[in-house]
């Protein structure tokens, strides 16, 4: 008897991941909170911050600083804290990459120096 549901391809048992698409802000607000059952005003509450920063950061305003990571983590779990502090990385990264590559456009590279053995 065969199933429906049988992997016939080696490339169906990839594990896809949801890409770390915009802010951690929008991932907080809209997966974290809900899947916690907080709303924004008792999660501030509740790890410390005001309210109106912590929104400000939920909205892309403001990073998400790794005290407010950890103290998610802490509220929820440990794993909050290192995606939030990867995300946040990784977005900072993205966002800066044509600066960085104007810097690198202007400013000549100095070789290293040889150090003799």
């Amino acid at each position: 008897m065969t199933s429906q549901f049988k992997i016939k391809d080696p490339a169906e048992m990839a594990i896809r991941r949801q890409p770390m698409a915009g802010h951690p802000g929008a991932f907080i607000r809209n997966v974290l909170l809900p899947e916690y059952g907080l709303s924004v005003t008792e999660a501030a509450r509740r790890i410390g911050v005001q309210r109106v920063g912590f929104i400000g950061t939920l909205d892309g305003k403001y990073s998400v600083t790794r005290d407010l990571a950890y103290k998610l983590g802490a509220l929820m779990r440990d794993e909050v804290t290192d995606l939030l502090i990867a995300w946040q990385q990784k977005y900072d990264l993205e966002r800066e990459a044509e600066q960085r590559a104007a810097y690198r456009r202007d400013i000549e590279r100095v070789p290293p120096v040889a150090v003799a053995a």
